[in-house]
């Protein structure tokens, strides 16, 4: 869109809004027009023709009004007889009509931006900059270990000799900012920080997305293939592993995407959930990795598919690859009816393992073949929105051991009159083995979030965890207080996201 063209919208737009205020309102456009000269937008010539074209009454149809960003003040049941319902405060379609948001800026590729003068003159359309979650969190874990008795990579400085801290006390459990827009007419990027690690800034995301249908030469092989992403992204499996931090609907992600290796009873010969040994990843299911990814939506079709197929590393978050073959994760997305998504999706790849000598049966540096499959779902009823379902079965095999994992949960708003409050109850079930007995980890979580606006968030949870290793070496004679995965714990965590 040309220069031109541009300021000429933006006086049409208001020329027409002048119509019905007082005729003050024609030295704004002069004032605009003056700005626009001034910094270059605009030249002389267009300057002139704009004044000329402005004069004339202007036929086209108004200018979109703003969205306010407001909270809901009365109950959805309340609203009036056939009048459609506003979105639940803090549901993603709520996040998608907010201007400037993250959400709103993907649902329109990023052509949404210039709302107003002032967005124009500063370019907003190439760079926007936000929270993708801010979490202050206060954990009550129901041992009785003391300050210096446990090891925190995140405070290993030299001015902590055994770098380490009390299991009871406030977190910054994340602190992620993004920065994206709009680099040309065909491509977007995005890059996605997280600064609550002490000991490091974390670089979570890196990507630059290119739209097949807004380039000439690609447009042949859309909607085939609607969107190539490049960089360090969520690869496209499960739907807890690629939900961002601030979408969560619970403290805790679910084990098979946030599992702790710490304390898990394992099999002699199993290379473990983590066969590479670092801190940032489970090994099950990576959240992160770096690599290409094609989309290829549908929605004319039955079911509306999408599928999603990435090729990667397989070595996980700012981990280069250490192994000649490439990781191929994908899933295929379906709305069998509105309100539902159903995932069906697989990953196949290798794991480098590395451990140290004699600690395994398997040899040092063993190349690892890994399979994941599984199936998800998301359900809200149209006739009930307040009501949210969602559950994932996966299983994995690695090196000739099974694992299993499901989850399912359920999210509702229970009344009326208080419509921002959400009870919340998760059930879960990981296991280790198939093949070796009491090897499964169990946890309830119960709780409730509360949005005190679209993007502030708190979340009350509660953990009660079983573990069915026996054996394991962190159970203390008698049957005392099992592993670190084994602990009940309370939770309470203010989320912010701009």
């Amino acid at each position: 869109m040309s220069r031109m063209v541009i300021a000429a919208i933006l006086i049409a737009g208001i020329s027409f809004v002048s119509l019905t205020i007082p005729q003050p309102a024609k030295a704004d456009d002069k004032r605009i027009l003056d700005v626009l000269l001034k910094k270059g937008i605009i030249n002389q010539q267009e300057y002139d023709e704009i004044l000329k074209e402005a004069k004339e009454p202007f036929q086209g149809p108004a200018v979109e009004e703003t969205q306010k960003d407001e909270t809901p003040t009365v109950s959805t049941e309340e609203a009036k007889p056939g009048a459609k319902r506003p979105p639940l405060v803090g549901s993603y379609a709520d996040l998608e009509t907010r201007r400037g948001g993250i959400e709103n800026l993907r649902k329109n590729d990023y052509r949404n931006v210039w709302t107003n003068v002032d967005a124009l003159l500063k370019h907003n359309e190439r760079l926007s900059v936000g929270i993708v979650a801010l979490k202050a969190q206060y954990n009550v874990d129901n041992t009785d270990r003391k300050p210096g008795t446990t090891a925190d990579a995140n405070t290993a400085f030299a001015a902590v000799p055994n770098g380490a801290r009390d299991e009871n006390g406030f977190r910054i459990r994340a602190a992620e900012f993004y920065v994206t827009g709009r680099l040309t007419p065909w491509s977007t990027y995005y890059v996605e920080v997280d600064f609550a690690r002490q000991s490091e800034i974390a670089l979570n995301s890196m990507y630059m997305d290119v739209y097949a249908k807004d380039i000439p030469y690609l447009k042949s092989v859309y909607p085939y293939v609607s969107k190539i992403r490049v960089g360090q992204f969520r690869q496209p499996f499960g739907i807890e592993q690629g939900t961002s931090q601030g979408l969560l609907d619970f403290v805790n992600r679910a084990y098979y995407t946030d599992l702790a290796t710490a304390g898990v009873d394992t099999r002699v010969g199993d290379p473990t959930l983590n066969p590479f040994g670092k801190s940032n990843s489970t090994g099950f299911v990576q959240q992160l990795d770096v690599g290409v990814e094609l989309t290829s939506k549908v929605p004319q079709l039955p079911l509306e598919p999408e599928v999603q197929v990435a090729v990667v590393n397989g070595a996980g978050r700012n981990f280069n690859d250490n192994n000649a073959d490439k990781d191929v994760s994908g899933r295929l997305i379906l709305t069998p009816t509105e309100g539902m998504k159903l995932y069906l999706a697989g990953y196949t790849g290798t794991s480098f393992f590395n451990a140290a000598a004699g600690s395994t049966v398997l040899p040092n540096n063993t190349d690892v073949r890994k399979f994941r499959q599984g199936i998800m779902y998301t359900y809200m009823p149209p006739g009930l929105p307040e009501l949210k379902l969602q559950g994932e079965y996966i299983e994995g095999h690695d090196n000739g051991f099974r694992r299993r994992t499901w989850y399912q949960y359920v999210l509702f708003r229970p009344f009326s009159w208080l419509p921002n409050f959400e009870p919340a109850y998760r059930y879960e079930q990981f296991t280790i083995d198939t093949n070796r007995p009491n090897s499964t980890l169990v946890r309830h979580t119960v709780g409730f979030n509360y949005y005190f606006h679209t993007n502030v968030k708190l979340t009350v949870n509660y953990e009660i965890k079983h573990d069915e290793n026996e054996g394991n070496p962190f159970v203390t004679a008698g049957g005392g207080v099992a592993n670190t995965n084994n602990k009940n714990f309370l939770t309470t965590q203010i989320q912010f996201r701009y």
